[in-house]
């Protein structure tokens, strides 16, 4: 777990502002049609049946709905592009990006409310559950993903 809270900021914004949408405006509509995204490969199906069984978000946005209860602001609109519809294997990872965006959203505004009881309630909670959706995430990119676009030349 990240320390400092202006680090752990920090990673947060890049990702959100930097890397996730540099894969939805740049990777993912190149590879979006192609045939060859729907074969998957051992990982991926690895990492599917995890998403199904575990439902490791599910799990934390059970968590977020307690904190929208108790009067946390919610997420603004994700923007889902047209080519992403339920049968293309990228709905997997732009669903874990919009739902890294609400989690994000909640980590800031708790972040502006330091001292708070919504602060010393969820705060350590969200960010310790964004560390590990970033890690699951991560290895799912890195081990299915993209190794599925570095074999054909993405």
């Amino acid at each position: 777990m990240l320390d400092h809270e202006s680090d752990f900021i920090k990673i947060l914004d890049f990702v959100e502002k930097v890397h996730h949408p540099k894969e939805e405006q740049e990777l993912f509509p190149g590879v979006a049609h192609e045939p060859w995204l729907s074969h998957g490969g051992p990982l991926c199906t690895y990492y599917r049946g995890i998403q199904l069984e575990f439902s490791p978000i599910q799990q934390v946005k059970v968590k977020l709905e307690k904190y929208y209860a108790d009067g946390g602001p919610r997420s603004d609109a994700y923007a889902i592009p047209s080519w992403c519809t339920p049968q293309n294997p990228l709905s997997i990872p732009m669903e874990e990006h919009a739902f890294g965006h609400e989690l994000s959203q909640a980590i800031r505004y708790l972040s502006s409310q330091e001292g708070s009881e919504m602060y010393a309630k969820y705060f350590k909670i969200f960010k310790q559950d964004y560390e590990d959706f970033l890690r699951q995430h991560i290895a799912k990119e890195d081990g299915c993903l993209f190794k599925m676009c570095e074999r054909r030349g993405c």
